[in-house]
């Protein structure tokens, strides 16, 4: 389902880098050169709400993006990012990293960081519960 106020399924003609049939490249107040965003052709608040396929041709496209910012940058590779808290269609944010710049893990993962503002860790036995349902698949 498309959404006329979808910054992904109706990005602005300026904001617009690339559409193709695996997805959609866009400019959306980037934090820095090369911050793009990469955005399935399904629309689709999650990743488990878009299809296999969508989700593989957006990875696709995403590394083959990654690859021109590389190459057109001093980069020395691109994290990616899939947040979707403000935008309700899935995406991806590609984002350099530079030489001097700090690596990104204890930003996220650090007891001061992201993962330090999360609640418990679920239980014990939803833990066991993911983990078996994912081993079945």
């Amino acid at each position: 389902m498309e959404s006329t106020e979808c910054i992904i399924c109706n990005p602005a003609p300026e904001a617009l880098l690339l559409r193709d049939k695996r997805g959609v490249v866009v400019l959306d107040d980037p934090v820095r050169a090369g911050h793009v965003l990469v955005g399935a052709r399904e629309h689709g608040d999650c990743l488990h709400e878009i299809s296999a396929e969508a989700a593989g041709d957006l990875l696709s496209l995403a590394s083959d993006v990654a690859r021109v910012i590389c190459q057109k940058t001093n980069a020395q590779k691109v994290y990616v990012a899939a947040i979707g808290d403000k935008d309700k269609h899935f995406h991806v944010h590609l984002v350099p990293r530079y030489p001097d710049d700090p690596g990104l893990g204890p930003y996220v993962f650090g007891s001061s960081g992201w993962v330090g503002a999360l609640k418990a860790d679920p239980a014990a036995e939803t833990a066991d519960d993911i983990s078996d349902a994912i081993k079945s698949l």
